[in-house]
Order: structure tokens, then sequence, then C-alpha cells
């Protein structure tokens, strides 16, 4: 983990499950992610954003951003591009 490195869990509308990654993009940017993998090379998939966070804190993140993307105004015709919201998170180092 580098210093300016953000980490960040990706919740979708009407998905089952969260993913994380990080990248170097200040905040309200989250185009260029690095994904976390899992051995086999796939994309890492958590059955919670709680799971995902904990993933990142044994990356020694103390915080992160929930992105939270909706493909619903895309879907009726409201915009070229589905809509994206940064929350900031605070991991809590308690167990």
């Amino acid at each position: 983990m580098s210093r300016n490195e953000r980490a960040l869990i990706f919740s979708m509308s009407d998905c089952a499950s969260y993913l994380a990654g990080t990248t170097l993009e200040p905040e309200g940017l989250s185009d260029a992610v690095t994904m976390l993998r899992a051995p086999d090379g796939k994309i890492r998939k958590f059955p919670s954003a709680y799971r995902a966070q904990e993933a990142l804190k044994e990356m020694g993140f103390e915080r992160g951003w929930l992105v939270m993307q909706s493909p619903y105004d895309e879907m009726i015709g409201n915009g070229p591009a589905a809509q994206k919201t940064e929350l900031p998170l605070v991991f809590s180092r308690e167990a």
C-alpha cells in the first residue's frame, strides 16, 4: 500500500456481492482500479461490505470509500453512463 493509494468497495444495484480494489486517483474518481483478486486470478467477490472492508484492513488500510453504482438512470435514458457516488468509510480497528 502506497501513501497515495485509496481503498474502494464497490456496491452495484441489485447485486448480491461487493467488489474491492485500490486506486491512485483522487476522491470522486474511481475508473483506474486494481481489483482484489483470488489466488486463481479471478476478481474476489465479497458477500458483504464488511467482508470487503476486512480484506482491505488486512492490506493496511484504515479508511476507504464505498462506491455505489446504479444503472437505472442510464436504463431509462436519463444519461449516457451509470450514476456513481463515493461515500467515505472509516475502518474500525476494534474486533
